[in-house]
């Protein structure tokens, strides 16, 4: 059975993102884990005078928590869901990211499935702050990104990005296999280039792609540089329709770029499309 885990604010993108996801994998079985963490800030204490009131507070909060995601199940139980499926919640203290690291430690899910809307609530903010903190804190299990009023439809056309300049290991090429067969999709290797042919290693490793894809349909795509990366991704995804867009993670990667704080500002990425991030492998 597929473990799924989905962090929840409460809000309606995240329940949208509960929907994303049992749409998803609405034919394969699953123990989907709802996740809400909370916290009480230094300043929502400042008028607190005693570690009782303290103590007080803190129950308040957890107990808004729990009886939040009892009616999150009682939801999805209403909506009708997959016999296959089942759910399970968890409330933890703490802050986002702590929590979420402590529990994908200690709970060896498959993937983790993340609705964004950035911090400004601009279109073009495609990662918010908490997605951001995720990626570069998660880096032992694949994390779905889903954006703002994203609704599932079939995915038919998966892109993966990719410069083929590193050596590629099965275990961070499995997650985008195994999206492939459950919606019998076709992944397409894009690779955006500066130079118009592939150098001996980059051969190397497409040809290394080329065995573990064998059992799924797929294709090569080569694309120019035209003015930026982010660009050049965004005009393949809307030319040939694409789903999914799938990436790996690693040291200098595109993905870093997008998470870095100090260069978030200066990119203007966004997609109306789910954003399938694998951490790598070494």
């Amino acid at each position: 059975m597929k473990r799924i885990l989905i962090p929840t604010d409460f809000s309606d993108n995240a329940w949208n993102t509960i929907l994303y996801a049992m749409e998803l994998y609405k034919d394969v079985p699953c123990e989907f884990h709802i996740l809400n963490s909370y916290e009480v800030k230094p300043v929502q204490l400042i008028s607190t005078v005693s570690s009782q009131r303290i103590g007080h507070y803190y129950d308040i909060v957890k107990t808004k928590s729990e009886e939040s995601l009892v009616m999150i199940l009682d939801d999805i139980t209403n909506s009708n869901p997959n016999s296959n499926h089942v759910f399970k919640s968890i409330s933890k203290a703490g802050s986002f990211r702590k929590v979420m690291k402590r529990v994908v430690k200690a709970g060896h899910f498959d993937i983790i499935v993340i609705g964004t809307k950035g911090a400004t609530g601009a279109k073009e903010v495609f990662l918010g702050s908490n997605t951001q903190k995720i990626i570069r804190s998660i880096d032992d299990c694949p994390i779905l990104v889903v954006p703002e009023d994203a609704f599932f439809e079939s995915i038919s056309e998966i892109a993966f990005a990719t410069d083929f300049e590193r050596v590629y290991y099965k275990a961070e090429i499995k997650p985008i296999i195994d999206l492939a067969i459950y919606q019998q999709a076709t992944v397409r290797m894009i690779h955006v280039y500066d130079k118009p042919k592939l150098n001996k290693v980059q051969c190397y490793n497409s040809s290394t792609l080329e065995q573990y894809f064998k059992e799924v349909k797929y294709d090569f795509h080569v694309i120019p540089d035209f003015s930026t990366i982010e660009k050049a991704i965004q005009g393949f995804i809307e030319e040939l329709e694409i789903d999914v867009l799938a990436m790996i993670n690693y040291e200098h990667s595109f993905i870093e770029r997008l998470t870095r704080e100090a260069v978030i500002k200066k990119i203007t990425f966004h997609t109306t499309i789910p954003f399938l991030v694998i951490p790598s492998d070494n």
